[in-house]
């Protein structure tokens, strides 16, 4: 029985609840003095809500964020009156899949569970006697967490981003108390699905089939289907448990009597039907049923979806500037050239993200991407996510999440936490998609930086054993990186460069030397600024407030500093945007429309020189994941699609410099240019193409070649002798037309003259 949908809603302050001083647990307790009522909505956040009531102002527009401060002491209260029929002697389940975030629970009345964690399902066993016939009613009571964070007892250790120490203690995405991407909204709310259920006699506590070993050539596979199961007081006698799988024409069948509540079945499949990423070939799925039988009648089932594959990630745990070391993902065998893109939640009110879904993993498949890494402030994605990966052929990298921080060692911490990692590996492990596990983001990288000493992150206990144990015990067919990126012992020790890097840096000239002389063999982060187009901002800034932007509190909030003033933490992406338009073009603009152009451009030539650095490079590199696809929240920021779904100017040149046969040009070394084919299929492939100087409309290279299967090679060298060269670079492979373009020029670049360079290459 699904309870979501219309909810009572009420609220009240930190000061008022103890004024009442006594529990609520009823619907009827929402009429009480103090408590403040609205309709409410599941899924849903208590801003939505108030916003549609019309009791606050739209939270995204203007100055409004600042009012977002007061209601972090909120008390919310919930409640839902629904009919039902208990059967007698039954046991029911109270499910909810999120609840943001701590709460406690009661049906009818009566206390039936607490919550502590955003990030995982909960679930309250409910008697029969709990629920009566008729009318019965659902009441939720959630706890401020800036309240619940000061109850812990902390130590100097322990550290995060200046805005995010409270979070520590607390399992709600990190990036709702501030992020230099999300502004500070601690929010709260009933975010997810709630459902009623009877609790089966009879089912599948766990299940899930995977890949043993795939024979070279692949014309065998050794699979083994693991399940757990709930047989109440049975016998064994007469059990039977079978599994069917099919994909096309390919299918397997098997059926073993049960003789344990934990179960293995191996068994080998002939010519399977392989899964792979895109980029590399088809993403076959097989569709597969697992039945429980007694004396042929159907007990329990589990019915999902399967792709033979094996991946697994060949790394070093250092490198130089020699490129002594390895960061490379093996699929099936074959090695795998990253293009990606980071995906951080689709809505700073965490509730909207599900509906965004589809529509942001068309960009990601629109610009032809293999690669999502799920970054670790977040939460973990809806079903709804992972499935379209599987089908898409999309792999995933999934952070736990944790990020930036130098979290608790508490065993009560610890024990709290490793139920929501074995809860996330138990409920996401059968997706072909996913291929990693990583322990955090960057909080190796912080134990230094945060406390000023050579402390070794090698003492984290939840990367170090925590997660690695649950990832052991619930998915060894995995790999597993600690911390991205990751410093091992050695790396420590050493002070060595690791072979996966966040190449972010002081973030001034693309071409710099930081990106020029980076070590990476693969760049998990990455990004540069672009200002939205100005039909955006309009959207979240007031008219007042459009230009200037210098000393402009709107624009601090949007970048997104958790106040106006020009000295937090965050207020420095403002300036930064300005001064990265400035390293280009030599001034910065007068006026926002012009403004907004040129900081489309200038992010839009920095990532297409990060992607064709590393593709110019393969397999010295062996990927890149740029920052990032999508907006959370109407912002200044790297994404290349904002909040509102509209195109930056990198969305397009990322694109053209993503396609599986593309032609790019080296930097120049020695007066001459290298132009360089790069063919991502696994097969040879014959390609023609022509270079044309448009400042002079001269074809300065012309030719065919073939490029060798998934290689980057040079096709021919251009004389640079003029250095003032705009150069369109179109090529015909596969039956595809394909164009890039390649700017020569040093700065600062001639804004006027780029816009007629670009429009003539039909790049803008």
């Amino acid at each position: 029985m699904k309870l979501s949908g219309d909810w009572k809603l009420g609220y009240c302050g930190h000061q008022d609840f103890k004024k009442m001083g006594e529990i609520l647990c009823s619907c009827k307790d929402l009429d009480k003095e103090y408590i403040r009522r609205a309709d409410g909505h599941v899924p849903g956040n208590f801003e939505i809500d108030l916003e549609k009531a019309g009791i606050i102002k739209p939270v995204f527009y203007g100055r409004n964020l600042n009012e977002e401060r007061e209601r972090e002491l909120w008390h919310l209260f919930y409640g839902k009156q629904f009919e039902f029929s208990p059967k007698e002697g039954a046991e029911y389940r109270l499910l909810f899949e999120g609840i943001d975030t701590v709460a406690d629970i009661y049906v009818n009345g009566k206390f039936a569970a607490h919550t502590e964690n955003m990030l995982m399902t909960h679930e309250a066993a409910l008697k029969a006697e709990m629920l009566k016939e008729g009318e019965n009613e659902i009441f939720v009571h959630i706890l401020p967490v800036a309240v619940r964070a000061r109850e812990h007892d902390y130590n100097m250790l322990e550290r995060g981003l200046k805005y995010e120490e409270d979070s520590l203690y607390i399992r709600k995405s990190a990036y709702m108390f501030g992020w230099d991407i999300f502004p500070r909204m601690l929010s709260g709310g009933i975010w997810k699905d709630v459902y009623l259920e009877e609790k089966p006699q009879f089912e599948f506590k766990q299940s899930y089939l995977f890949v043993k070993s795939l024979e070279e050539g692949f014309k065998k596979a050794d699979l083994c289907y693991y399940c757990e199961l709930e047989l109440d007081d049975i016998s064994y006698e007469g059990l039977e448990l079978e599994l069917a799988g099919s994909c096309g024409e390919s299918e397997f069948y098997r059926k073993e009597d049960v003789w344990n509540k934990n179960n293995h079945i191996d068994f080998t499949l002939e010519n399977p039907m392989l899964w792979w990423p895109r980029r590399m070939g088809e993403h076959n799925l097989y569709r597969v049923t697992a039945r429980l039988l007694k004396d042929g009648r159907e007990l329990a089932r589990k019915e999902f979806t399967f792709g033979v594959r094996t991946i697994k990630l060949l790394k070093t745990g250092t490198t130089d500037a020699e490129g002594s070391g390895e960061f490379c993902f093996i699929v099936n065998g074959r090695k795998m050239f990253v293009l990606g893109t980071n995906w951080v939640p689709l809505d700073s009110l965490p509730s909207r993200g599900r509906e965004k879904i589809t529509d942001a993993i068309a960009l990601v498949e629109d610009t032809n991407c293999n690669m999502i890494r799920c970054w670790g402030g977040g939460y973990y994605e809806d079903e709804l996510f992972y499935e379209l990966c599987d089908e898409k052929g999309i792999l995933i990298w999934q952070d736990f999440m944790q990020a930036c921080a130098i979290y608790p060692y508490k065993e009560d911490f610890l024990r709290e936490f490793k139920r929501e990692v074995v809860f996330q590996i138990r409920r996401l492990r059968q997706h072909a998609s996913l291929a990693l596990w990583s322990g955090d983001n960057e909080n190796d990288m912080l134990y230094e930086e945060f406390t000023g000493h050579r402390v070794d992150p090698d003492f984290n206990l939840n990367t170090r054993k925590v997660i690695p144990y649950a990832v052991m015990e619930n998915d060894f067919v995995r790999e597993y990186l600690p911390s991205s990126p990751y410093i091992d012992k050695m790396a420590w020790a050493n002070r060595a460069d690791t072979p996966e890097q966040h190449l972010w840096g002081p973030r001034d000239y693309y071409k710099g030397s930081f990106y020029k002389k980076a070590t990476a063999h693969f760049a998990s982060e990455t990004g540069y600024h672009g200002c939205p187009a100005v039909s955006s901002i309009k959207k979240f800034i007031s008219p007042d407030a459009l230009w200037p932007y210098g000393d402009n509190g709107e624009w601090f909030l949007h970048a997104s500093s958790p106040t106006e003033k020009p000295d937090e933490d965050f207020a420095y992406r403002i300036p930064l945007m300005a001064n990265q338009i400035k390293v280009l073009f030599g001034e910065i603009p007068d006026n926002l429309e012009e403004f907004s152009l040129l900081s489309q451009i200038s992010q839009a030539e920095a990532k297409k020189y990060f992607i064709e650095r590393f593709r110019i490079g393969k397999w010295r590199r062996t990927g890149i994941i740029w920052w990032n696809i999508l907006d959370g929240c109407p912002q200044f920021s790297d994404a290349v699609v904002d909040y509102y779904f509209e195109k930056k100017l990198a969305y397009y040149y990322i694109k053209r410099s993503q396609e599986m046969v593309a032609f790019m040009c080296d930097e120049p070394c020695g007066g001459k240019i290298k132009l360089v084919g790069v063919n991502d299929y696994a097969g040879d492939i014959q390609a023609s193409y022509r270079v044309t100087d448009i400042t002079c409309d001269k074809v300065v290279a012309e030719g065919r070649c073939l490029l060798k299967g998934d290689s980057s090679e040079m096709a021919a060298v251009i004389d640079a002798g003029n250095q003032d060269g705009f150069y369109l670079i179109e090529w015909e492979a596969g039956g595809s037309r394909c164009r890039n373009h390649y700017m020569a020029w040093k700065n600062p670049v001639d804004k006027n003259r780029y816009l007629e360079m670009a429009k003539k290459a039909r790049i803008l």
